[in-house]
């Protein structure tokens, strides 16, 4: 018996050899765990390395809807849906793997962009990204480690090129990555000069909650219809200043086309039927990216829009407005085409000059709402 099974009182086992008989090495197998595979094929992706794999058997599930559940646009419907429920499917994958990843429920919105979010990680599903041209559709948004990345799932396929110039915009915007699930691989699909698609607002971009309509809440306050912003830009040098004279412009006869439009989209009215602006009003609505927003109406100065006067929403402003005054450069092109009635009473934009004159005439206006409670000039609304 060795020193050491003398000392503690037992037997030890028989070494295990190191070569067998012949003097060949033993190498001794190591047992390896195997992984069950993940159904589905694996998206092709541009995710960082330390995302999780993401497979499409989630999509399979798409093939047992029908688009005979409604008599209208079928497959238009059944498209949004599978929108939704891809989205929802796609981004809680991502949004497990925060929450496994920081031991802890990681925040997960629904339709905003996370524009005032300080979280480190969080994500957000189905968002109507508002561009200068318009609202561009995403699956979502991660933020992982205060990086934002926007998250792009393609059914079908599509170019790397075409993918590159939307990611062009949202790098713009601040984005880290525009990180993009393919089931067809983007390089091998054929080049095309198919331009970047935006939409305009939609009866589906705006919200009105009625216990929200109070300006009692303090951060209401500091809601304007312009402020000088970061660069310290004068009004009348602000990009923003042509904007609003464009669709002020377009909209001077016919402010009840697009105030009937509103009254629909806010569930107001039931139908778009044309409404007459009223001397004064002031509705708290939510626009895409779930932004507040307060909207003003008067007969003086007609339809404008305010926003929380912080430098997260400077661009949103300003890109918001380009896409109102898109959408009034339309209605305006059809009144004229096909001749519809217009207002009988007209909002002169002379307004705007006159605010200009009274802004640059006053170098401590760095800031100023339309919102009667906060009027500097009572000739305004």
């Amino acid at each position: 018996m060795g020193f050491f099974s003398r000392l503690f009182g037992l037997d030890m086992p028989t070494p295990t050899p190191l070569t067998d008989n012949s003097g060949r090495r033993i190498v001794t197998e190591e047992k390896v765990e195997q992984k069950i595979p993940l159904p589905g094929n694996p998206f092709f992706t541009n995710a960082p390395e330390h995302w999780p794999l993401i497979t499409d058997e989630f999509l399979s599930s798409n093939k047992e809807f029908s688009n005979n559940f409604d008599e209208k646009t079928g497959d238009i419907i059944l498209r949004k849906r599978m929108f939704m429920v891809n989205s929802l499917v796609l981004i809680g994958k991502l949004n497990e793997w925060l929450s496994k990843k920081t031991s802890k429920k990681v925040e997960n919105d629904y339709g905003g962009s996370l524009l005032e979010n300080t979280d480190k990680y969080a994500t957000s599903l189905c968002i109507d990204k508002v561009f200068e041209k318009g609202i561009f559709k995403t699956n979502g948004i991660v933020i992982d480690d205060y990086k934002k990345y926007a998250v792009l799932l393609f059914d079908r396929p599509e170019s790397i090129h075409y993918i590159n110039k939307v990611k062009e915009y949202f790098l713009k915007e601040g984005f880290e990555d525009l990180i993009y699930y393919a089931v067809t691989d983007p390089n091998t699909v054929e080049e095309n000069e198919k331009e970047v698609e935006f939409e305009t607002f939609s009866i589906n971009s705006f919200n009105l909650d009625k216990e929200k309509q109070t300006l009692e809440d303090s951060k209401y306050k500091e809601y304007k219809l312009w402020w000088n912003g970061e660069q310290n830009i004068s009004f009348d040098q602000s990009e923003l200043l042509p904007v609003l004279k464009e669709y002020h412009t377009n909209c001077a006869d016919c402010y009840s086309y697009i105030l009937g439009k509103f009254s629909y989209a806010l569930k107001l009215s039931n139908d778009d039927t044309r409404i007459a602006l009223p001397d004064y009003d002031e509705l708290i609505i939510t626009g895409p990216e779930n932004v507040d927003i307060i909207m003003t109406l008067s007969k003086k100065s007609g339809i404008n829009f305010h926003f929380r006067a912080i430098p997260v929403f400077e661009n949103y402003r300003n890109n918001f407005i380009k896409t109102f005054a898109l959408l009034c450069k339309d209605l305006k092109q059809q009144v004229v085409e096909q001749n519809f009635d217009r207002d009988p009473f007209f909002v002169d934009p002379i307004w705007l000059d006159q605010l200009v004159n009274v802004v640059k005439n006053n170098d401590e206006i760095h800031s100023f709402s339309l919102i009667k409670e906060g009027l500097f000039d009572n000739r305004l609304n």
